[in-house]
Parts: structure tokens; C-alpha cells; sequence
């Protein structure tokens, strides 16, 4: 005897740019979750209306004419329900926007309407630290939450004004993990099996997806894993200009992208308290397996450079000024990258006050 249709969740993905679309078409291909995707891009919003997006993805399938459950354009229009995930795509650009403002309209709900169930929020973005002022936030709501961040290692681009998202090569990855919240939060209450309980659901509608998803033992580590190749290869192609194969052919640009990922080891190994999770995912070995395995002939433009190519702000406070923080405060000295965040915060004063 059929026991009914399950009920699916409801999940708010907040910025519907290559990632955010391509896993919000994953959380609907699952079968167990609707999504309300918030689109602030006018043209996206559009094509979406009209006639949906195109998603050609190796790793989920193709679909022509993808439309999400409910798409609108702001997050106060999306805060008119509940939701069991709310998922931050946009990228992290605290100089325009802190990400506790942007979801303001979410968390206040939150506050009015405690639900029942830790609601989960979602990081999907870039960068060290990125957490901290969202777990500040929530700590000052009485309501129970949990904080997922998440790390995507996936090359996936929206073309055509953003009509199709096109995701290329086997290699798509996302790494998850709960955040610890703040120990006089109402949230250092919440039951860890309740956190454990999110990430496992979560990760489940992303496998159900034929996703390649994994949850992470200790997230802080998994983040500076993937910000070694933030700060080398998307800063150095940055600022000049250049895909991942041009920066990879002059010798003095590889030591430049070595030199960088070992300053970032430093910080890494003086902020984080000593693990095999960081003996073995941040070792001086790494560096040379970063470096190895990226193809010599790339074609590959990092999303911070392509926000340079059409005139965006970039993840520079994010990715760059995350890790120098960090040394700060464990006064580890980090000149090379000293230098990187100096030039590309001259580079995004001009883009963030262009007329």
C-alpha cells in the first residue's frame, strides 16, 4: 500500500547566478524540494518568466526551459514563508553588502515566527570567515538555526545574458559542514544532532541529484583548502588580466602562485587548532598538487575575473582580506599577499564608485 507522496521541502536560494542555478536545479531534480529562487538580475529574471533556463551540466543532465518552483526578485518577497534551507549563492561582497543585510527580510521573520525545526542557512560563496556575521546575527534570534557552509569545486559559467548555465568536466564537488555557533547563542543550544541531522538531509537531496557531495569533518578546514586556490589563481588571473593556462606558462607567475598558497598554509596552520584534518589537507605538499593537477592550457577565466571583465565588484574582502584578518590576529606576516589585496582594493574602490 502507497504511503503518499512525500512532502517536499521548501528551500530559498537567494542569487541565481551559475551556482545558484545549477543547484537549485539540483535540490528540484532530487524530487524532495521546491525552490523559491530570488533573482535580482533583471534580464535572468526574464528568461526565467519566459522561458526558463537552459542547464547543460555533466554531472546533473541537461534540461531545456528549467524553471525553478517560484522565482521573485527581492528576499522581502521570498519572506513570506517557512523554509527548511535558505541558501546564500550571491557572492560574498561585504564592501556592497554584508550577508545578514541581504537576508534581513528572512532572518526577521525568523525572529517573529520561531518554527519549530532548526531552519539551515546555506553559505555557497567564497572566502575565510564568511560566516562570522551571519552567526552574529542569528545569535541576537531566539530561533533555532543552523549554519552550512558549503565549498563548490565546479568550473560552471552562465552564458547567453544568463539563459544557459553550462557546467563542464567531472570534476563537480561540493563539500559541507555546520558551523559551530556562538556558546551565549540561543543556537549553542540547538541539539548537535539537530546540526548533524541538516547537513545529512541536505546532502542527501544533492545526492539524490547525482550529486557529488560530501560532508565535511571539520569545515573551517575544508575552507582553507579551497581559498589556496582563491587566493593564487583567481588573484593573480585577476589582476593580470589572464586565464589559468597564461598564468601557469611564465615561471615567475607559477612561484608567484606557490609563494601565495604557502603564506596562506602559515595563517591557515596559526589560526586552526592542530588536527589530522589539517596535516593532511593543508600540508606543503598541497601546494604542488594544486599546481599539477590545473591544465596547462586553460582556457579557464576565475569568477573574479570575469566580475572585472564586466565591470562588478569582486570577492576581494572575502577571499583576500578573510586570510589577512586571520594572520592579524595570529601576527603572521603575509607580504606577497600584503601586495595582491592592496592592488585588487584599488581595482574594486574604482568599480564599486564608477558613476
Amino acid at each position: 500500500m502507497s504511503s503518499g507522496p512525500t512532502e517536499l521541502l521548501d528551500v530559498c536560494v537567494v542569487g541565481l547566478g551559475a551556482i545558484g542555478a545549477l543547484y537549485s536545479y539540483a535540490l528540484e531534480k532530487s524530487g524532495g524540494a521546491r525552490v523559491t529562487a530570488v533573482c535580482r538580475s533583471r534580464l535572468t529574471h526574464v528568461f526565467i518568466e519566459e522561458d526558463g533556463l537552459d542547464i547543460d551540466s555533466e554531472g546533473f543532465g541537461t534540461h531545456t526551459g528549467w524553471k525553478p518552483y517560484r522565482v521573485v526578485r527581492t528576499v522581502e518577497e521570498a519572506a513570506d514563508r517557512d523554509y527548511s534551507y535558505i541558501i546564500c549563492a550571491a557572492k560574498s561582497v561585504p564592501e556592497v553588502i554584508t550577508t545578514p543585510t541581504l537576508l534581513s527580510p528572512l532572518i526577521a521573520r525568523l525572529a517573529q515566527s520561531p518554527p519549530a525545526k532548526a531552519t539551515g542557512f546555506v553559505l555557497l560563496q567564497n572566502g575565510i570567515g564568511i560566516e562570522d556575521d551571519l552567526l552574529a546575527a542569528l545569535a541576537k534570534v531566539d530561533a533555532p538555526s543552523v549554519v552550512i557552509s558549503g565549498c563548490c569545486w565546479v568550473d560552471t559559467t552562465a552564458i547567453e545574458g544568463g539563459r544557459r548555465i553550462v557546467q563542464s568536466g567531472n570534476r563537480e564537488r561540493l563539500v559541507l559542514g555546520y558551523h559551530s555557533a556562538p556558546l551565549d547563542s540561543i543556537n549553542a543550544k540547538v541539539d548537535e544532532q539537530a546540526g548533524k541531522q541538516s547537513l545529512k538531509d541536505l546532502c542527501g537531496l544533492f545526492r539524490a541529484a547525482g550529486g557529488n557531495v560530501e560532508a565535511a569533518a571539520d569545515i573551517d578546514v575544508a575552507r582553507w583548502r579551497k581559498v589556496l586556490w582563491n587566493v593564487s589563481f583567481s588573484t593573480l588571473c585577476t589582476l593580470t588580466r589572464a586565464a589559468v593556462g597564461e598564468t601557469l606558462a611564465v615561471e615567475s607567475s607559477r612561484t608567484a602562485l606557490k609563494d601565495l598558497m604557502h603564506e596562506v598554509l602559515s595563517v591557515a596552520r596559526a589560526f586552526l587548532p592542530p588536527s589530522s584534518s589539517v596535516q593532511e589537507l593543508l600540508s606543503d605538499q598541497v601546494v604542488e598538487d594544486i599546481v599539477k593537477d590545473e591544465n596547462p592550457n586553460s582556457k579557464f577565466r576565475p569568477s573574479m575575473l570575469v566580475d572585472l571583465d564586466y565591470g562588478r565588484p569582486m570577492e576581494v574582502e572575502a577571499i583576500v582580506g578573510g586570510v589577512l584578518r586571520r594572520a592579524k590576529a595570529k601576527n603572521v606576516l603575509t607580504p606577497k599577499l600584503d601586495l595582491i589585496y592592496a592592488g585588487l582594493s584599488v581595482i574594486q574602490r574604482q568599480l564599486i564608485n564608477k558613476p
